[in-house]
């Protein structure tokens, strides 16, 4: 049985290795590559831990708003697994459609939206990812950031994380950027 610590450095490692070379990674705020962003989701997936009431049933990834990522997302699960659950992507086009799931990725055209996306996952263990640059500082947990050389970042809302019973292991807060 692994420990958190052989999965956080197999994690670092991995995330280490498609930086050096160079494997999606990189993009620029006219050619997002949302396949990186898939990516970036299903290891956020593997890593970060949720609590132990949530380890039933299906792993649910929603989408809210319109996203070129809905197809890699599909296509992630469609060959891969989440802590040996299926993967099941749910799209919704408004907040109050927003119904359960495990992680919730707000897509930009929806960024309005991150702070009742943050009342209604009070208390519950959803991880909410920002498509958009700044969100992690407005309610998400995770947001996505490009600097300069158009490597492809994340921005991580600690007390988010902590609010909704999930844990990040330290190797993802090293590759991320704490706000």
């Amino acid at each position: 049985m692994r420990t958190f610590f052989h999965k956080a450095l197999r994690f670092k490692f991995l995330l280490l290795f498609l930086l050096a070379k160079g494997f999606a990674v990189k993009s620029s705020a006219q050619d997002v590559d949302y396949k990186s962003y898939s990516l970036f989701v299903y290891n956020f997936i593997k890593y970060i831990e949720w609590p132990e009431n949530k380890s039933s049933g299906d792993f649910v990834v929603g989408v809210l708003g319109d996203s070129p990522i809905i197809k890699d997302l599909e296509k992630l699960a469609a060959t891969k697994k989440a802590k040996g659950k299926n993967i099941v992507i749910k799209k919704f086009a408004t907040p109050e459609q927003v119904t359960e799931c495990q992680l919730l990725y707000v897509a930009s055209s929806k960024s309005g939206s991150i702070k009742a996306m943050k009342d209604f996952s009070k208390n519950k263990a959803m991880l909410i990812v920002g498509e958009r640059e700044g969100l992690a500082r407005k309610g998400a947990a995770l947001s996505f950031v490009t600097l300069e050389d158009d490597v492809l970042k994340f921005d991580i809302n600690k007390a988010e994380i902590e609010q909704h019973n999930l844990k990040i292991p330290g190797a993802l807060i090293q590759l991320g950027m704490v706000i």
